[in-house]
């Protein structure tokens, strides 16, 4: 033992200008050629490594390593081979059976022949994969390859890809980011095929430019349709914005345009989606302590199409297009806006008819105390101009005044408020009819009598706490009479309130259960209005039920349903919910019908094992008593890759250019994903059938 330290102290000693240390049971120095035998270890500034044998030639700064060499390289790179000779000088390295990663990559490298520096990695008759090493689920084998370590991306010739030692096809070229980094190039390609497009293909390619901004096309073609281009351009023009400029064209094939009987043949779009938060106060140098914030969501197109093609899932497919604009301005007390609506209804031929909201601004007042805050207030005014080409417009203010009183009573044990509001609209008509006035107003005042409670008690199981409050709103002096054309007129009614909200939780400290009754009543008949209750009970952290019932007294009805149970056991998943709603405020004027609402949902995911799930759903329309969709499955799911195969079948209303459609599909969805290269996703449509239908 005390020989070997002698060495390693005189090898220490003669490599101490280099910074290189080298440690072995034998070490020999021949002029300017180091050399050790036996469990070598060799530390720098950038490099730990162990071997069989080493030589180290001073003069060149070469080390040729033998036998089970492991290097592992600023703590990133790892590497194994049966031989290596590297400079630690420039880094360049050569390996015989070399073994590659980097902790920064998704995958490994195997090659019979390698070359390595600080800028690229070159390997012949090589192997990659993101599986385990050992027995990996799937590799690519290839002749030549080079990974550029500046930006981890992989480029491999002559590539073969294999599932275990089988064989699948063959590639002249491949190229894949190993990171998960932004970078150029080709994204996972879009199959799908049906009656109606018959084979639609779509490729997006993905392009950046800078840290800040890139572009995506996406080209596309419907054999039986037709062919278009969308592209979204996403740029972030400052620290404290970010945008999306959306276009794109698709152009339908004759035939196809004719016999759908389409309102347009070219289907074209533009959108721009923009937000910032800080506009003007750097640049007028403002106080600092001022919050702001603009948005912007614009769209242009000249028909639905353009959505649907699009495939614009952020959007509803809706026949009305909506343009906003949006601006705040605020400090600690006050708030200011401007807003901005424009509309398009691709449903008609001309737009004059179809209202706009713009300009409109606003002003609030935060909630202020006054003599000592025994008297709290706010204020809100707003100005909303409607207007259209052909049809009645107005422009609308309003503006709102609560001031409120609050005094603790019994030692805090109950509280009183009261709150006097001052509420008054005033609007001026432009294109009038003959029985509507070119000025109205309306002014009023309510009282609000507030008494309410919050109690909470622990027993030896659990804790309860309960809030009780009651309500009466009486309708003081009325001035005018408004339109509700335009704005949502308060109701005149006087009313008595009750309100419960209670919750009670285990002796961890879990909530468990929580119940909410509101019941308003007409204070001058003292006949019920409605009620509002809602039940939510909490087993644990894996089990939850919960229940809302909101009845209508005057409609003698109950006006909305909400009922759901979620339910996680080990490798089971189930939820299921219900939800109905049906009010007479939204009546439809043209037939007279109430609008009702009424579907089921259901959903069970069970976990074979760690690597197949199986899937489920179902959506059920109970009003109109058919499946809206139901699916069902399986993902199988491995570190390196995945796949699923999904039979589907759905029906949906549609709105296209030639009118509102009833679009029936079935088929299987299959994806496959390989980590981190990419993979594809194919749709094949068994059956689809399309139907006209009078309205939704």
């Amino acid at each position: 033992m005390r020989k070997i330290s002698l060495l390693c102290a005189l090898c220490i000693a003669l490599l101490e200008a280099e910074e290189v240390d080298i440690y072995a049971n034998d070490i020999n120095k021949e002029s300017n050629f180091i050399k050790a035998n036996s469990d070598v270890l060799v530390f720098s500034n950038s490099y730990f490594i162990s071997a069989n044998q080493a030589i180290y030639n001073e003069n060149s700064k070469d080390l040729e390593l033998f036998g089970d060499v492991n290097i592992l390289r600023n703590e990133k790179d790892r590497s194994n081979s049966c031989y290596a000779k590297l400079n630690l000088h420039t880094n360049e390295a050569y390996f015989k059976n070399f073994f590659f990663a980097n902790s920064d990559m998704e995958v490994w490298f195997k090659s019979e022949q390698s070359t390595l520096n600080d800028d690229l990695f070159y390997g012949k008759n090589s192997i990659v994969s993101s599986c385990n090493v050992e027995n990996p689920d799937w590799e690519i084998r290839f002749s030549e390859g080079e990974f550029d370590r500046d930006d981890n991306f992989v480029h491999l010739y002559h590539a073969k890809f294999y599932v275990k030692d089988v064989p699948v096809f063959y590639t002249p070229y491949i190229g894949f980011s190993a990171d998960t980094s932004r970078r150029s190039g080709l994204l996972i390609p879009i199959f799908e095929i049906n009656q109606d497009d018959g084979l639609h293909y779509e490729q997006p390619i993905y392009l950046v430019f800078d840290d800040n901004w890139d572009l995506q096309f996406n080209p596309q073609i419907r054999t039986s349709r037709g062919f278009g281009v969308y592209s979204s351009l996403r740029f972030m023009d400052s620290e404290y914005s970010s945008g999306e400029l959306n276009f794109g064209t698709f152009l339908e094939n004759k035939n196809y345009y004719i016999k759908e009987n389409l309102k347009n043949r070219s289907h074209r779009g533009l959108e721009l989606k923009y937000y910032r938060d800080n506009l003007f106060i750097d640049w007028l140098g403002l106080d600092t302590h001022l919050q702001e914030g603009l948005w912007l969501d614009l769209i242009y197109l000249n028909d639905v199409d353009y959505l649907n093609l699009g495939r614009r899932d952020y959007r509803d497919l809706t026949s009305l297009a909506t343009s906003k604009f949006s601006y705040f301005l605020a400090d600690e007390n006050n708030y200011y806006a401007a807003y901005a609506n424009y509309y398009i209804d691709t449903s008609l031929i001309s737009n004059s008819t179809t209202l706009q909201e713009y300009p409109s601004f606003q002003y609030h007042r935060f909630l202020n105390g006054i003599f000592g805050n025994t008297f709290q207030y706010s204020f809100d005014v707003n100005f909303n101009r409607y207007y259209r080409d052909v049809g009645v417009g107005t422009s609308l203010v309003n503006f709102n005044l609560p001031i409120t009183y609050h005094q603790k009573l019994f030692d805090d044990f109950l509280q009183f408020q009261f709150t006097e509001e001052i509420y008054s609209v005033f609007s001026d008509y432009t294109n009038a009819t003959a029985n509507l006035k070119n000025n109205e107003y309306l002014l009023r005042n309510t009282h609000n009598f507030s008494l309410y409670t919050e109690l909470s008690k622990p027993y030896n199981d659990f804790y309860h706490t309960i809030y009780i409050g009651v309500d009466y709103l009486l309708v003081g002096a009325k001035s005018g009479q408004i339109t509700p054309d335009f704005i949502q007129v308060p109701d005149d009614v006087s009313s008595f309130n009750t309100k419960m909200v209670q919750y009670f939780y285990d002796e961890k400290g879990e909530k468990k259960i929580k119940h909410r009754l509101n019941v308003s009543y007409n204070s001058e008949t003292l006949s019920p209005l409605a009620f509002d209750n809602l039940v939510q009970y909490f087993f644990n952290d894996d089990i939850s039920i919960s229940n809302e019932l909101e009845y209508s007294y005057e409609q003698d009805r109950f006006i909305k349903s909400l009922s759901y149970l979620d339910l996680k056991l080990k490798d089971f998943r189930f939820n299921f919910s219900h939800a109905y709603k049906y009010d007479a405020q939204y009546i439809n004027s043209v037939n007279n019908i109430v609008p009702k609402y009424s579907f089921i949902a259901a959903r069970a995911d069970y976990n074979l094992n760690s690597n197949y799930k199986l899937i489920s759903g179902i959506l059920f329309d109970t009003q109109r008593a058919h499946i809206n969709s139901w699916e069902i499955g399986y993902m199988f799911q491995r570190k390196c890759w995945n796949y699923s195969l999904t039979y589907r079948e759905r029906i949906d209303p549609q709105l296209t250019s030639g009118g509102i459609k009833a679009n029936s599909k079935s088929g299987v969805y299959f994806t496959f994903n390989l980590y981190p290269i990419g993979g594809i996703a194919y749709d094949f449509a068994v059956q689809e059938n399309e139907s006209m239908v009078g309205a939704l």
